[in-house]
Order: structure tokens, then C-alpha cells, then sequence
């Protein structure tokens, strides 16, 4: 009697077992269902290099990491005051164009032939003194050479010892910086020789125009003399053109709405054209990217509007739209979950965010439904 009494006690744990079993393998498939569709992804945004068409010092910030900024706002200024002057000589050039080609229209005098005698010499004095500089720019940029090449040698000496266990990381890493210095040096040197040798062309002619002038007074205007005067004139207001579209330039500007991510260069320091000053987050186009298994696609579609929720913004309902899914499968990037879901083939699917822009920052990590 003790033994049946027994096997009933046993008989229903078991029932009792197989009872409990079966509800949470119920409720587990019903959670499993519920959350099909439920996929996660952090928010992005288009990031938008704000870049130097110019080279030059920076000589002034305007913004800020965190910065809102709007269209057309000025972000930083770059060598502005030589872009000013050079302004100004344009202005200057035209208007001693203007006055040449009415001295030739009008006649000349002695006194202008004298006066121009001088101008000629002070040409001449111009010519030998860029002479003088390209010279000595020529030998900033062989001593510059010598150093980086110097470096150069010495970062892979020390790369080599490294390698072999013979030197310190820190060291390389020294010799490294050096060789960056070095290289920023030379490239300075560079450019200071191709500025030193435009300089000596524009001195050279200057001397060559003032000698043709010189010959033009004395010798008495010709009809082709007069129309180079004009084309002088045109020249003029030309360059005044173009200084003028480079003093625009030397002031940098966003082309969009957005927020500053990232300034990249200090006030003072050198940059060169497409140099990214400042690095612009577009936070009115922002998205999230999913992988989904290739059992959802049936149920999604390009332009479908979904839903996306945030735990940092319990009480909003952002919508969304499936702007993009991919035609190729593709291995589950690797920050994803566990080894066993990375092995799993999936489909990026991208969802442009459509509301509550002001809200939602880059980097939210968002619940996205796509049922």
C-alpha cells in the first residue's frame, strides 16, 4: 500500500512537471513572437567635413564642439588681413591701369619720362632683392631636406630595433613625432620657396612692364600700345576679381544646418586646402541600421513607415521609414550579441528617422518594430 501510495506521489510531480514545462514553453513562444519583429541599432547621422579651400593660419574660431549652427554661418576665418591686403593691391592695380592707359591716351611729358626712368630702376631694385630671397629660400628648403631626411633614417632605425625587441615603443613614438616635424617643416620650406619664386616672376614683371612703358614714353604711343594699355586695364579687374573670390574664400562657412562634432585645428595653426577645419553632424537627416534574417523581408518593403522607441525617451513615439534594404546577405557584424549570432546570415535594412529630429541625438540606441 506504502509502495502505490508512492508511485502516485511521483506519478503526479511529473504531471505537475510536464504542466509547468508546457505553460513556459508557451509563454516563452508567445514572448518570441511578440518580439519578432523588434530589432536594435544605434542612431547616425551624416557627418559633414566643413574644409579649407585656401591655405593659411587660422586666425580665427567662431565655434565650438556642440556648437548649433545654421546655413551660411561663419565657422573660422584664415588668413584674412593678407587676403585683404591683397584686396587692396588689386583696387590699386586697377586704378594705376585707368591712369596709364589715360597717359597714353592723352600724351606724354618729360617729367613722366623721368618718372618713369625711376620706377624702372626701382624695379630693378625689386628683381635683385627676390633674387636675394629666392636664394636664401632655396637653401631653408635643402637644410630642411637634410633634417627630414635625417629623421627619416632615424624612425626606421628605431622601427628596425624595435621589431627586434632591441628599443623601447616610446622611442619609435619619439622618433615618429620628429619625423612628422621634420616632414611639417620642409613642407613649410616648400611653400615659402614657391611664394619667394611667384614673388620674383611678379617683380620681373613689374620690371618688364615698366621697361616697356619706359620705351612706350619715349618712343611715343602706337595704336597696339594703346590696346595693350586696355588689356592692362582688364587684367586688373581681373585680379581684383579674383582676390576678391579668395578674401571669400579665407572665410569658412557651413553648408548646412547641423551641430559641430568636432573642431580639428587651432587658432594659429597652418592649413591647407581641404584641410577638414571642422567636422558637421547633419542631425536633420539621421537613421538607424539594422540586420534582420532573410524570414522578415516578406514583410518589409522600401517606404514602409515603422516605429522606433528609446528608453532615454520613454514617452515619445518616433516614426520612421525603411529607406534602404540590402540585396545581399552578410555575416552579423561583429559587435552584435553573442559568437553563435555573429555566424547567422543576415540584410542590413536602413530606417531614415521622421520626427521628434530634436529629441533623438546620434548615438541613441533605438527599439526598431518593423511589423
Amino acid at each position: 500500500m506504502e509502495k502505490k501510495n508512492k508511485v502516485k506521489v511521483i506519478m503526479l510531480l511529473l504531471v505537475i512537471g510536464v504542466i509547468t514545462s508546457a505553460f513556459f514553453l508557451f509563454k516563452s513562444t508567445e514572448y518570441n513572437k511578440s518580439n519578432e519583429f523588434i530589432y536594435y541599432g544605434n542612431v547616425e547621422a551624416d557627418k559633414i567635413n566643413v574644409s579649407a579651400e585656401v591655405s593659411g593660419k587660422v586666425s580665427e574660431l567662431k565655434v565650438k564642439e556642440g556648437s548649433k549652427v545654421k546655413t551660411g554661418e561663419l565657422i573660422a576665418t584664415i588668413g584674412s588681413n593678407e587676403s585683404s591686403l591683397k584686396l587692396q593691391n588689386a583696387e590699386i592695380s586697377i586704378k594705376n591701369a585707368e591712369n596709364e592707359l589715360g597717359k597714353i591716351q592723352d600724351g606724354n611729358r618729360a617729367e613722366e619720362i623721368k618718372s618713369q626712368q625711376a620706377l624702372v630702376r626701382q624695379a630693378q631694385a625689386l628683381v635683385e632683392q627676390g633674387e636675394s630671397a629666392l636664394k636664401v629660400a632655396q637653401n631653408n628648403v635643402s637644410a630642411a631636406k637634410t633634417n627630414s631626411d635625417y629623421k627619416k633614417k632615424k624612425y626606421e632605425d628605431a622601427s628596425t630595433l624595435y621589431k627586434n625587441g632591441a628599443e623601447a615603443k616610446s622611442t619609435v613614438d619619439a622618433a615618429k613625432n620628429e619625423l612628422d616635424n621634420a616632414q611639417s617643416t620642409l613642407d613649410n620650406a616648400m611653400g615659402s620657396l614657391d611664394s619667394t619664386q611667384a614673388q620674383l616672376n611678379n617683380y620681373k614683371a613689374q620690371l618688364d612692364a615698366s621697361s616697356e612703358k619706359l620705351n612706350l614714353l619715349v618712343n611715343g604711343a602706337t595704336e597696339r600700345d594703346k590696346n595693350s594699355a586696355e588689356y592692362n586695364l582688364d587684367k586688373a579687374k581681373k585680379d581684383y576679381e579674383l582676390s576678391k573670390i579668395a578674401l571669400d574664400k579665407s572665410k569658412i562657412v557651413t553648408a548646412k544646418d547641423g551641430v559641430i562634432e568636432t573642431v580639428n585645428f587651432k587658432e594659429g595653426e597652418y592649413v591647407t586646402p581641404g584641410s577638414p577645419i571642422a567636422t558637421l553632424l547633419d542631425n536633420q537627416n539621421m537613421w538607424v541600421k539594422v540586420y534582420v534574417p532573410e524570414s522578415i523581408l516578406p514583410s518589409i518593403k522600401l517606404n514602409k513607415e515603422v516605429i522606433l522607441k528609446s528608453e532615454f525617451l520613454k514617452d515619445k513615439t518616433i516614426k520612421g521609414k525603411v529607406i534602404y534594404i540590402s540585396p545581399e546577405a552578410e555575416f552579423t557584424p561583429m559587435n552584435i550579441v553573442t559568437k553563435k549570432d555573429r555566424m547567422k546570415l543576415v540584410y542590413e535594412v536602413k530606417i531614415r528617422i521622421l520626427d521628434n529630429l530634436e529629441s533623438v541625438k546620434p548615438g541613441m540606441l533605438m527599439d526598431v518594430n518593423l511589423k
